[in-house]
């Protein structure tokens, strides 16, 4: 019995050992799995980063590296457990020069020492630049971290370079230019002396942009911003504000006036953009610090000033300040307030003066003339706000509300008097809107088109020859007539009567005042006439004071004439349609 029990109490003890044994080995095995299910996820982990990962024990001999490392260091053969760092760095004598593989080297060796961490950059010999950082783990050794840092790099200068440079002319830009000037205008300063700004502006700049399109400016920018270089000594600065203004810092005054002459002369070539020549001038004004501003804003401010005083003269000339221009400046100011208010119509007024025909002394009609009848200031001439509405880019609604006006009230003349209307070469930048606003002012006011003349200067023939014929046409398909006016001030006008469709033409006033005594003068008028039957264009001479101009244009064969012989320009209810006596 008793060896009956020990054989059970064997066996049972064998098989509780051999169940605990078959338990332990299953979860040794479950703990071999989820070992190296971890193994398999870190080294995923490794092999996913974008940084280069290696790790060193505190005898310098590789434990961990990632494909990564391999891959920017173009390691082959591939690194093995156990490598000297000494060893690996060495090769990587093909990666990076001698000096950077020499720094990697040191780093590794100072950090192993001191177990202080170390972060630094290295290129490599084809361009890329590699940021390490080496770090001490807590076994001793080093973990050390590679990337590529070549474009965060480009793109942090990139930034930096657009902070403090224009993007589209390579030219400081506002910013850049503030802070130059603000160490040039600083008494105390390396660079404090006497300093000078010029403010270059593009003349009509805006109307390149508005008919060829902004790539065509922005082409146009870019040269001058060339041109600008090519005229300026290395010691100048250059910036561009935005639009088509320019600054130029001198930290020496010496010579401002001469180099801003010297500017203008450098745009008297027109501009080769594809097959297109486009003639621009600049205007420039100059102002010096201390002596008009002593602060470097107040100098800037003062050179704007002097370019609003050049630009006011005729454009393309240069313009230093004066005190007395802060005053115009500010007058001007307060008269464009003044003005926009102005452009419904508010405050302003058509005067008439006659057209005669000069064999009859008949009225023909009358040309509409704008006057701004101010509050305070009295009558204020076209001579001092027209310019100011073209500057200003008024002129085309206080054009439209002529146009309107004036076929209002010819439409209570007598049948066949026309009115004429003066049209700005401006207008002619947004051709199809002013087109649309004559059909509106004559569907309007029932005006016959026949009955409307549209007056233009020579300038609206150079700024856009295409453009300007095709409105031109346009405005005849509504029976509208077209005079070139101030004809024999430009210098093509011959070739424009032969290609543009206008009905008249007006000679400058100054022929007809100088016709009594200037042989040149007659032989003009005498030829123009003479042209004008053959090409079956009416021919008016404008600027008729005495009874001796007005029997000489006849006798030389002018057919129509305006002037003051006849009557000044009064307001629509004065008028008066009674023909004039004939001589």
């Amino acid at each position: 019995a008793l060896y009956i029990a020990t054989n059970v109490s064997i066996v049972f003890s064998l098989n509780r050992n051999l169940l605990a044994l078959a338990a332990a080995t299953k979860e040794a095995k479950a703990l071999a799995g989820t070992l190296q299910q971890r193994n398999v996820t870190l080294d995923t982990a490794i092999n996913s980063m974008t940084l280069g990962l290696a790790m060193f024990d505190a005898a310098g001999r590789l434990e961990v590296h990632n494909r990564q490392f391999e891959a920017l260091h173009r390691i082959d053969p591939p690194a093995a457990k156990g490598e000297d760092a000494s060893a690996l760095v060495a090769r990587l004598a093909g990666r990076l020069s001698a000096g950077d593989a020499g720094v990697l080297r040191d780093r590794l060796a100072v950090v192993l020492r001191s177990g202080t961490a170390e972060a630094f950059e290295i290129r490599t010999v084809d361009g890329l630049t590699f940021a390490i950082r080496v770090e001490p783990t807590p076994g001793g050794g080093i973990l050390m971290l590679t990337e590529d840092a070549t474009i965060r790099k480009a793109t942090a200068a990139q930034i930096e370079y657009m902070a403090a440079f224009d993007g589209l002319t390579g030219l400081a830009n506002r910013f850049t230019f503030n802070a130059a000037l603000a160490r040039a205008c600083d008494p105390a300063g390396p660079e404090g002396g006497r300093a000078a700004v010029l403010y270059v502006d593009v003349d009509n700049f805006k109307g390149v942009n508005d008919t060829l399109g902004h790539e065509i400016g922005d082409a146009l920018l870019r040269q001058a911003a060339a041109r600008l270089r090519a005229t300026c000594p290395p010691q100048v600065l250059l910036a561009r504000f935005g639009g088509d203004e320019f600054v130029l810092l001198l930290p020496d005054a010496t010579g401002a006036e001469g180099l801003a002459q010297a500017i203008c002369a450098a745009f008297a070539e027109p501009f080769a953009i594809g097959a297109r020549q486009i003639p621009v001038t600049v205007s420039v004004g100059l102002a010096l610090w201390p002596e008009h501003g002593r602060a470097p804003q107040e100098v800037v401010s003062a050179a704007d000033m002097a370019l609003y005083a050049a630009k006011a003269a005729g454009r393309n000339r240069v313009a230093v300040f004066a005190r007395s221009m802060a005053q115009d400046v500010e007058r001007r100011r307060a008269l464009e307030v003044e003005l926009r208010a102005t452009r419904d119509g508010r405050d302003l007024e058509l005067h008439y003066q006659p057209l005669i025909d000069l064999t009859t002394g008949s009225v023909l009609g009358f040309e509409a003339l704008m006057r701004w009848r101010h509050p305070s200031k009295g009558m204020i001439p076209p001579s001092d706000f027209i310019p100011l509405a073209e500057q200003t880019g008024l002129i085309a609604e206080i054009g439209e509300w002529a146009l309107r006006r004036a076929c209002a009230d010819a439409a209570a003349w007598p049948s066949e008097a026309t009115v004429a209307v003066n049209v700005s070469a401006l207008q002619f930048r947004d051709a199809a809107r002013l087109v649309r606003a004559v059909r509106r002012a004559l569907t309007e006011n029932r005006l016959p088109g026949r009955r409307l003349e549209l007056e233009v200067t020579e300038s609206v023939l150079i700024d856009d020859p295409e453009t300007t014929l095709k409105a031109l046409r346009s405005l005849r398909k509504l029976g509208v007539r077209v005079s070139l006016d101030d004809f024999g001030t430009g210098f093509s006008s011959l070739a424009y009567l032969a290609r543009y469709p206008f009905s008249k033409v007006k000679i400058d006033r100054s022929f007809a005042q100088a016709v009594t005594r200037d042989h040149a003068s007659r032989a003009v008028i005498e030829a123009v006439c003479g042209l004008g039957r053959r090409l079956g264009l009416r021919v008016v001479v404008e600027g008729i004071e005495t009874e001796e101009q007005l029997e000489a244009l006849r006798a030389l064969g002018a057919e129509q004439g305006q002037g003051y012989l006849f009557g000044r320009p009064a307001p629509v209810g004065t008028l008066s349609f009674a023909a004039r006596a004939a001589a």
